[in-house]
């Protein structure tokens, strides 16, 4: 059988699939409850180290240990960051006694989050301890490893000393050359994936072919004999690879590396996809996690657009000759060259699209369209930059300015690029997310262009043309939603988020408990659910815990990010207007957002939603933001919703009043936003007669230092019959309301 690995490598691949559908949980290892946030030892060997900095600019040295007093299940090690101050740093290989408080990672709490607990446990890490201290050691050391960190150190440095590189352009470099992206700053990175060339910044297969195959070369040439000139390149290629800590995309190139330089020696010819298939196998065999990691899927995805997809794109999208005369040299003419040039980076620029768009949907949930012609501009010069980024790391002095201002201008212009393409109106295409149905259709329909469609007649051809972009539309489609309400995971503060048809508003967004709320949480669920932009931001009241992810929103907006179409804030008098209500109108007039003010009795519309603002009247004037409160009442057909913000005193009194001289219109409420969290302040016996909600949803913060929600509120609510759901016990709460049904989903279904 031809390329038996390749039928293997896929048989391999839907078993372990399977199996993670099914059992996913019995690869994770939960800390037991009492252990959460304790004090605990813990005997074991340095596995390895790294370091990072820390906020005040000092150095925070990590170690990963493999324990040996206790079992964390299929895991392999514990991450302990140590102590702040001066501690001491065990070598690699040294038999340690650490002290530390015990944590686990990140749960998911809502959709489209990074799920921190899937990616550790896809490097086999159980938990981490913080603030460890080394108690005891043998000082004793794995001397090869501790001479690869060592090294990898001096590399560091020598960049960082080399007076032609920036700060960023070290940072970069590290990232680069050694693996190492603890010292890039996160609009860096951002800015390398909102262009599509963060795979750059991957040891793979580009470093691979320039410094394994450069080192083989040159062994050959010696007349060496055939085993020095093919185990040494490998032996060097899988030190670096150690030296960087062994990535998923870094194992398949060295895998398939040394694979290729093997071929020869045993009397076979290479193969690309069973060097692909091979390195597949060991890496899901290792660690089946792999399947869900999106470094591993885009590495092999990749290459497959490169390999397999490219030539039968090629293939099915060629031209027959027309019959004109050629003459001998044509082919040679400059304008042909530039034009079989473009041709062959467009070719493979999709063919690398079609295999990697459902990665995308899988993890990112949006594409940069621009993102094809920085690779071919930023590509063709990785090669320059990576020889002049390593040249750097072995020359010092006066001689490293010149590879330093090579590497430099080469950066300096990837950033020009980047910044371009980030201004591009439309550069980034927000998609949403695909359920692995929706991809294996997809998958399905492309192979059927591709392979069925590509020796067939004409007529078959252009079917299997036409089949491609339908396939993608039918993919990145997302069907018109009837109305979805969705209570996000902030921990402490308010975030909601409504869907009418393609018309979406996000009410509040903030936290006091969690940092970077906007760029973890929010916009993430946004891009999840394939809103691009939102048609309106309602600011119930100016508190950090209401408005600090919605800043991040704005900042990211200008960035290219999602677009917020206008701005509603509660129209109070001027002396109740604080800091906040003016930072907010400042930056929404930098980003041209249009501002509205709105007050009791004002109505507007999304979709087919109706809402209705009943608090604050206009110029209200109180001594707390929350007071002023804005308050909507929403009507969706027999659907109804309040959202209360964080009213209390003057305007929870305002609110009853209200209802008290409208009974008919707000008795028997749907669906209820706690205000205030569920503090007892609020939400009194008196209000929750007037109003009798079926459905009340509480946003607060896990382990809160307030006692939100109270268990006054809790009470007064289950004696209205109302069921309660809170965003720290279930994560994101969503109501969807079809055809006369509602229906409330919970992230976490435990």
């Amino acid at each position: 059988m031809k390329r038996p690995l390749c039928p293997i490598a896929l048989v391999i691949t839907a078993i372990v699939f399977l199996y993670l559908e099914f059992f996913l949980r019995d690869l994770y290892y939960d800390i037991p409850d009492e252990l959460n946030g304790e004090t605990g030892y813990l005997t074991g060997i340095v596995a390895k180290k790294e370091e990072r900095p820390g906020s005040s600019g000092n150095i925070l040295n990590t170690i990963y240990v493999v324990p040996q007093d206790i079992s964390i299940g299929k895991m392999k090690y514990i991450m302990c960051c140590l102590e702040e101050e001066d501690c001491y740093v065990p070598s690699v290989g040294e038999r340690i006694k650490v002290k530390g408080k015990i944590a686990p990672f990140k749960e998911m709490r809502n959709p489209g989050e990074f799920d921190s607990r899937l990616y550790y446990a896809t490097l086999k890490i159980a938990f981490r301890m913080y603030n460890a201290k080394i108690m005891q050691t043998d000082q004793r050391e794995d001397v090869l490893r501790e001479r690869l960190y060592d090294l990898k150190m001096f590399f560091e440095k020598s960049l960082d000393s080399n007076p032609m590189l920036s700060e960023s352009d070290c940072a970069v470099l590290k990232a680069m050359l050694l693996g190492d992206r603890a010292y890039m700053d996160d609009d860096i990175k951002d800015m390398y994936k909102s262009s599509g060339i963060m795979h750059i910044l991957a040891v793979s297969g580009l470093h691979i072919s320039i410094m394994g195959m450069g080192i083989y070369k040159v062994l050959r040439k010696c007349k060496l004999h055939p085993f020095l000139y093919t185990a040494v390149p490998i032996i060097v290629m899988y030190l670096y690879g150690e030296m960087c800590g062994i990535s998923s995309s870094s194992f398949r190139a060295i895998c398939m590396f040394a694979i290729k330089l093997t071929a020869p020696v045993v009397g076979r010819t290479y193969d690309v996809l069973s060097g692909l298939a091979a390195a597949e196998i060991l890496l899901i065999l290792d660690c089946p996690l792999y399947l869900y990691n999106s470094g591993f899927l885009f590495s092999f995805c990749a290459v497959i657009g490169v390999t397999v997809v490219r030539p039968k794109t090629e293939a099915l999208f060629e031209k027959r000759d027309s019959g004109k005369l050629k003459f001998y040299g044509d082919e040679d003419r400059l304008l042909n060259k530039i034009y079989l040039k473009i041709h062959s980076g467009f070719m493979l620029g999709i063919s690398v699209l079609i295999s990697t768009l459902p990665i995308y949907m899988l993890f990112y949930y949006s594409y940069p369209l621009f993102s094809l012609i920085s690779n071919m501009i930023i590509v063709p010069l990785m090669s320059i930059l990576m020889i002049a980024g390593i040249l750097c790391m072995f020359v010092h002095g006066v001689l490293g300015t010149v590879p330093g201002g090579f590497a430099h201008g080469i950066l300096f212009f990837y950033e020009k690029v980047c910044n371009i393409q980030t201004l591009i109106p439309g550069n980034t295409l927000v998609i949403g997310h695909a359920g692995k149905y929706k991809i294996m259709c997809y998958c399905l329909m492309i192979c059927l262009s591709l392979f069925y469609f590509e020796n067939k007649s004409s007529i078959k051809k252009h079917i299997g043309r036409i089949l491609i972009p339908i396939s993608i539309i039918i993919l990145i489609y997302q069907p018109k939603p009837d109305l979805v309400i969705s209570s996000l995971y902030v921990g402490q503060g308010d975030g909601i988020v409504i869907e009418e048809g393609r018309e979406h508003i996000l009410i509040d967004g903030g936290s006091s408990s969690q940092k970077l709320v906007g760029k973890y949480s929010i916009i993430p669920y946004l891009k999840y659910r394939a809103i691009g932009s939102l048609d309106a931001a309602v600011v119930t009241h100016e508190d950090n815990d209401h408005i600090s992810g919605l800043m991040e929103i704005m900042d990211d907006m200008e960035k290219g990010g999602i677009r917020i179409k206008r701005l509603i804030l509660p129209d109070v008098s001027d002396s109740s207007r604080g800091d906040n209500y003016r930072a907010l109108e400042q930056r929404a007039a930098e980003l041209e957002i249009p501002v509205s003010y709105i007050s009791a009795g004002q109505t507007f519309n999304v979709g087919k939603a109706e809402f209705l603002c009943i608090n604050p009247y206009i110029g209200m004037t109180t001594e707390g933001a929350n007071a002023y409160s804005t308050v909507l009442f929403m009507r969706y057909g027999d659907f109804s919703a309040l959202f209360t913000g964080d009213v209390e005193e003057e305007g929870q009194e305002n609110i009853k009043e209200t209802i008290r001289n409208n009974p008919e219109l707000f008795r028997n409420i749907t669906l209820l936003k706690v205000a205030h969290h569920g503090s007892k302040y609020t939400t009194d016996e008196e209000f929750l007669k007037l109003t009798e909600p079926k459905i009340a949803v509480i946003s607060c913060g896990e382990n809160n230092t307030y006692g939100h929600p109270h268990r006054e509120t809790l009470e007064r609510l289950s004696n209205v019959g109302a069921g309660v759901y809170r965003t720290d016990q279930s994560g994101a709460v969503t109501v969807k309301a079809k055809r006369g049904k509602v229906e409330v989903e919970t992230f976490l279904k435990n």
